[in-house]
């Protein structure tokens, strides 16, 4: 498949994707003004993963926001740093950073999550399909 082709592809379905974050973002900053809280997206948006290494992402999430956009990469990394810098490694960093900042404390039991049972799991699926097509 050539690039180009790909390219027509796979560009509108991330900027649909990113104008659908857009909604929600301005959904919920107006539901903050609303309640007299001021809050707008003012230092941009940072994006992680391995999809934000794709060829004019950044540009295009850019026209969406109406924002400033960079590709996020791990931050406070010690020991292994060559193999956890790319932004593909971004969010394991970041819930490895929170999980070391809110630690348990060790008086505190473990209580194993409750399993969604499997037929709510289908039933969220089954809405899903039901809303999506």
């Amino acid at each position: 498949m050539q690039r180009q082709t790909l390219s027509e592809v796979i560009e509108p379905r991330y900027t649909e994707l990113m104008g659908l974050v857009n909604q929600t973002v301005d959904s919920v900053q107006e539901s903050l003004r609303k309640e007299g809280i001021k809050h707008h997206l003012a230092a941009g948006v940072v994006l992680t993963g391995g999809a934000a290494q794709i060829e004019g992402l950044v540009a295009c999430a850019e026209r969406v926001f109406r924002n400033q956009v960079r590709v996020g990469k791990p931050l406070e990394v010690s020991g292994l740093t060559d193999y956890v810098k790319e932004p593909y490694h971004s969010t394991a960093v970041g819930l490895l950073h929170y999980a070391r900042d809110s630690q348990i404390s060790d008086d505190t039991e473990y209580q194993e999550p409750k399993r969604p049972s499997m037929t709510g799991w289908i039933g969220r699926l089954r809405n899903w399909i039901q809303k999506e097509f």
